[in-house]
């Protein structure tokens, strides 16, 4: 997909508001202050119109796994056997952030202390904002995109007897579309997946359609039964979205072509939710391919047929931030979705 220069428009009203999410094993530190740092910096050059107002903010939530991961980190270099163990760097520094923040979001007591802790900090940023002129843009990364549909769209969220349900219901009656307060909010205008995972967490959902074709989900089943699965609520969205705005919602999605967390969903998602209908089309979403550059991302390009291109998997993974070309895009899509 080639980038065009945007015709001239009418100057959008209100504020364009950016939520960041960021994935698994983000670390932020002396050298690395802001993990979307880059990516804004590009945003702020790409948007070329005056009238245009971003209003751009990470959102974190790794430093509710730092601890964990430490007191495991701790025990394991107490074990002769971690002392003798091969790559003990990589196993420290990338499959445990990575498998660990995964598997303790996971779970419902660590889950709802993310979810508090995400609910906080929008709730600071939002409390500036218009619901009726401002809108919300929401760029996630790796793990991050996962989280985000699972707060917005989760049965798993509606039990009052769990925890993390307020901090949850709070978050969906911030935006326009979401229960239990679906006509109040601020609207959800674009989304923007990086190097995103989504299609392997939907197996959920294709396990369900396999072994109950047919089926209908409803708000009962998914508190219940599928509690993991997001289609229910998501289709809700996409529908309240097109009544109130005539207009459908736009969805990117970011997938570096050597990036082995990163997986399609233009051909996924239309299959898994209904997103036309009587002529009204719901949801407007593509795949955008791209590449990075340097030494690593010359040698795999070279070696794109063989396993050792995973050297450079990591550096795919992260390269999102400082991609200039997803920085044009997102800007695109925001002044179109004004």
């Amino acid at each position: 997909m080639t980038i065009d220069r945007i015709p001239p428009m009418a100057a959008p009203t209100g504020t364009d508001f950016v939520f960041f999410i960021h994935g698994v094993n983000t670390r932020l530190g002396p050298n690395n202050p802001g993990y979307a740092r880059n990516l804004i910096s590009l945003l702020i050059e790409a948007n070329d119109h005056p009238r245009l107002t971003l209003s751009l903010h990470e959102l974190e939530w790794y430093t509710i796994m730092q601890e964990a991961e430490q007191q495991l980190l701790q025990w394991l270099n107490e074990s002769p056997h971690w002392r003798r163990s091969w790559f003990r760097d990589f196993r420290r520094t990338q499959i445990i952030p990575f498998t660990g923040d995964a598997a303790l979001y996971i779970s419902r007591y660590i889950g709802s202390e993310v979810v508090k802790l995400l609910k906080e900090q929008a709730v600071e940023i939002l409390r500036h904002s218009n619901p009726e002129t401002d809108r919300l843009h929401l760029v996630a990364h790796s793990w991050g995109s996962v989280i985000l549909f699972d707060i917005f769209f989760a049965g798993r969220w509606d039990n009052p007897d769990i925890p993390g349900y307020e901090d949850a219901q709070f978050i969906r009656r911030a935006i326009f579309g979401l229960e239990p307060e679906s006509q109040q909010g601020i609207r959800v205008a674009s989304i923007h997946t990086l190097g995103s995972p989504v299609a392997l967490a939907n197996l959920i959902n294709l396990k369900r359609m396999t072994a109950h074709p047919g089926t209908k989900l409803n708000e009962k089943s998914i508190r219940t039964v599928f509690t993991h699965d997001i289609t229910f609520g998501l289709e809700q969205l996409l529908h309240m979205l097109y009544d109130r705005h005539s207009k459908p919602l736009t969805w990117r999605n970011f997938a570096h072509v050597g990036d082995p967390v990163a997986y399609p969903l233009a051909t996924i998602i239309p299959k898994l939710i209904s997103v036309e209908e009587s002529g009204k089309h719901y949801l407007d979403i593509e795949d955008v391919s791209t590449r990075g550059t340097g030494f690593l991302e010359i040698i795999a390009s070279l070696l794109r047929r063989s396993f050792l291109a995973l050297v450079n998997g990591g550096n795919a993974h992260q390269s999102y931030w400082r991609n200039r070309r997803v920085a044009q895009m997102i800007v695109q899509m925001i002044r179109k979705s004004a």
